[in-house]
């Protein structure tokens, strides 16, 4: 019954150094605010920066798999480059070896002064702080910081926890013949991996064997290779997390795998031709705390050592492990298909990254509204020289667009349900409803071309007239476009004010153009069907002019820090405080499209 409880004693400080390191890096993310993310993104430019930064991102979130997922995810979403990402895994893997030589500290004598500032000592003040911090304060990021404090202090008990049952093992000799068994390299290497696959984390492993290792019962010869097989075993995190993702992504997953395995390739045969040749005079002695903690280190920094130069061969390594397929590189300037690479940046890896996530999907609205340009620019081509395949790419573009919005919305909405700053929040409301806006027009250019069909169809043509008037009138959409385009990723509010100018213009032309089709039905020039299309194209221009001036207002309200503003606030003032501004553009463009 004795042991029974002490296994579930054993387990419980298990979970809780398991749980303690999951909050300790959540909540270092919440505060961090996405700046993780954007230091392991400044890292490219540099390997050895790279290395150290995995490093210090690793010792920030006590995760190596934390840091490692981030890496896949950013290398998923072409964010990072492959051989960029390389030295930051290494790092990761060193930087995770900083928490066992944390935990080594509750070894440290009672007597000794050092042992005020032990886990011991540190454990219930710490998760008193945090706790103080989380209730008297209700700031978020003060919270976060007493969940990330409480965090450490579970940790740290957790750990406690273990070393305080370790001792109720040490004399089952079911136990003593198990760890025997494990002295064999092979079985050794399989019980590491497969631990540390299960728990999701190699610096719990590590932790266990430290805690087992106060009982005096395990030995350099059945510890050694466990420590090398969870250094395989927390590779499961990111084979794991590249599952469904892009073939980068996938080679990011093998880079952990390949530098671990061949480290631990090279250390086992190191080891045990020195230990079969010459012999360790400590083999089968007890192992304690700080040498298991020292070893963990070694094998880490000797590895990226021995294989930092060797970056390029990694790379290559990986790339033929997942090749690129043939002619996967051929440029087809009409195929979308490549919407699917940037369906890449919406990972959910990144949802409980706010900042990275943000920035994700801006990216791929500009994609969206790049679609729907292109599409608008397909359409005019069209009108002056009828092309069904043409016609079947546009198509395929249109259903490129309702795929993004879809999966774009989507995603926004999981992020708008994330604990957000007030700026974030209204980032993301303000682009859900511009990508709702450019899906829109998205729309009406696919229409537009649907409406020339039906022209080829029926053999209707447009008079000279009427082909002039629809150019120009494209050519005040597809500028307007543009702009608007240039609006949103710029955020210059003077593009919003040229947008609207153009919005008059073409007002004013639409109505012109209007009443010279009157007259022309009138005069017998053209005919009903050609006609209809006619008015329909003007009408279609628009609307697209409408949305793109929505896009306008919603981009000029993400710029401010003011409540958002209806249409009518926004051209009162434009009107009040660009009035000049307002006037020069209305005479340039009234000037460049005047027929």
């Amino acid at each position: 019954m004795n042991i029974i409880i002490s296994t579930i004693k054993l387990l419980g400080g298990v979970a809780l150094l398991i749980y303690g390191m999951k909050i300790l890096s959540t909540n270092l993310k919440k505060i961090s605010g996405g700046k993780l993310e954007k230091v392991l993104i400044s890292a490219t430019d540099n390997m050895l920066k790279g290395l150290l930064t995995g490093i210090l991102i690793t010792v920030a979130t006590q995760s190596s798999s934390a840091t490692t997922l981030i890496v896949v995810g950013l290398v998923n979403s072409d964010i990072l480059k492959l051989k960029s990402a390389i030295p930051i895994i290494m790092g990761a893997n060193i930087g995770t070896t900083i928490t066992s030589q944390i935990l080594r500290l509750t070894s440290i004598d009672a007597g000794s002064i050092i042992s005020l500032f032990t886990p011991q000592t540190l454990a219930p003040i710490f998760i008193i702080i945090g706790v103080i911090m989380m209730e008297a304060n209700k700031n978020k990021k003060t919270t976060n910081l007493g969940q990330m404090i409480m965090g450490i202090g579970l940790l740290f008990t957790g750990m406690i926890t273990m070393i305080d049952m370790a001792s109720s093992f040490s004399q089952l000799p079911i136990l003593s013949e198990i760890l025997s068994t494990l002295s064999n390299p092979i079985l050794g290497v399989l019980a590491g991996a497969t631990i540390t696959a299960l728990l999701q984390s190699s610096a719990a492993t590590v932790g266990i064997l430290q805690a087992i290792s106060t009982s005096g019962i395990i030995t350099y010869a059945s510890t050694l290779p466990i420590i090398l097989g969870q250094n395989i075993g927390t590779c499961a995190t990111s084979i794991f997390g590249c599952i469904g993702g892009s073939k980068n992504a996938k080679r990011a997953a093998a880079v952990h795998l390949y530098f671990n395995l061949i480290g631990t390739i090279i250390f086992l045969i190191v080891i045990y031709a020195y230990q079969y040749f010459i012999g360790f005079p400590f083999w089968n002695s007890a192992i304690d705390m700080g040498q298991i903690a020292n070893f963990h280190t070694i094998f880490n920094v000797v590895s990226t050592i021995i294989l930092f130069p060797f970056i390029n061969l990694i790379e290559k390594l990986t790339i033929l492990t997942f090749r690129d397929k043939p002619g996967s590189g051929d440029d087809d300037e009409d195929d979308e298909s490549d919407y699917v690479s940037v369906l890449n940046l919406l990972d959910e890896r990144f949802v409980k990254m706010p900042n990275i996530a943000i920035t994700n999907s801006n990216t791929v609205i500009e994609k969206m509204i790049e679609l729907a340009e292109k599409n608008y620019r397909k359409s005019m081509e069209l009108l002056g020289k009828f092309d069904k395949k043409r016609l079947e790419k546009m198509q395929k573009r249109e259903d490129a667009i309702d795929k993004i919005e879809e999966k774009v919305t989507g995603f926004l909405v999981e992020i708008g349900n994330l604990d957000l700053s007030e700026q974030e929040a209204k980032t993301v409301t303000t682009l859900l409803k511009i990508e709702s806006e450019f899906e829109k027009i998205g729309d009406y250019s696919y229409k537009f071309s649907k409406i020339v069909e039906d022209m080829n169809d029926k053999n209707a043509k447009l008079s000279e007239s009427a082909y002039k008037n629809c150019e120009n009138i494209y050519n005040i959409t597809e500028e307007v476009i543009l702009k608007t385009i240039q609006c949103f990723k710029e955020k210059d509010y003077k593009i919003a004010i040229e947008i609207e100018a153009l919005k008059e213009v073409a007002e004013v032309q639409k109505e012109t153009y209007r009443n010279g089709h009157i007259q022309r039905l009138k005069n017998g020039k053209c005919n009903i069907e050609s006609g209809i299309a006619f008015l329909e194209i003007l009408t279609i221009c628009e609307k697209i002019i409408d949305h793109c001036s929505n896009v306008s207002i919603f981009t000029t309200n993400y710029m401010t820090n003011e409540s958002y503003i209806t249409k009518h606030e926004f051209f009162n003032k434009i009107y009040q405080t660009e009035s000049k501004l307002l006037k020069d553009k209305l005479n340039e463009y009234n000037h460049k499209y005047a027929i």
